[in-house]
């Protein structure tokens, strides 16, 4: 084989693996669009509890955007929210990049039923 083939061939891959390694991987989940991201705890709602959640910040030694790992880290929470009724999610810690804790509620909105 050509030298030069295999080199484009090569990177041509690495660039590829690049690529799709910075697109959104989190799956979403049937309803986690109606629940609701406040910005502090909200009173009058029943707790369900606290979840972590966890998205690689790095990538084969490429740094995700923080806008990329914001994003799937939400969607993590929303899809943990769904799995125990909560309607409503309140980001409460965030240790390190790629890490986040999220406390979750269930909340009286009528308009989401």
């Amino acid at each position: 084989m050509n030298i030069k083939k295999i080199i484009s061939n090569c990177i041509f891959l690495f660039l590829t693996l690049l690529l799709s390694s910075c697109a959104k991987y989190v799956d979403i989940k049937d309803g986690s669009d109606k629940i609701l991201l406040v910005k502090k705890e909200p009173t009058g709602c029943i707790s369900r509890g606290t979840v972590d959640v966890v998205v690689l910040a790095e990538i084969a030694y490429v740094e995700r955007s923080q806008e990329s790992i914001n994003i799937d880290l939400l969607q993590l929470a929303k899809n943990s929210a769904v799995s125990v009724r909560a309607n409503t999610i309140v980001k409460s810690a965030s240790p390190k990049p790629g890490e986040a804790t999220f406390s979750m509620f269930k909340c009286n909105r009528p308009w989401t039923k």
